[in-house]
């Protein structure tokens, strides 16, 4: 897969990221930069450009490790209930014979 490029501005910064993804997928996750960018300027306005980028940074990866963590449990379940109709499977194959 080739990688593009895709250029836009945060804060007053400008940048150019080189990604898997389309531009459609980086439109979406500049908005989405943007809207958390002037959120947080609202409630931070003292707040330089830098701090508020590290701030977003901080929150996607708690975000992204919460959104893990819960992927993990949901994983063990489904390994569970599969392994228990994968026995119950088993014992009927075994009671036919």
């Amino acid at each position: 897969m080739s990688k593009n490029r895709y250029k836009f501005t945060f804060g007053k910064k400008a940048l150019t990221l080189t990604m898997d993804h389309d531009n459609l997928f980086m439109e979406e996750v500049e908005r989405l930069a943007r809207e958390k960018y002037e959120a947080l300027k609202e409630r931070l306005p003292q707040a330089d450009d830098e701090t508020i980028a590290i701030l977003l940074a901080v929150n996607s990866l708690a975000l992204q490790l919460s959104r893990e963590q819960e992927f993990d449990k949901e994983r063990k379940e489904w390994e569970k209930w599969t392994s228990v109709a994968q026995s119950r499977l088993e014992d009927k194959g075994d009671s036919k014979k």
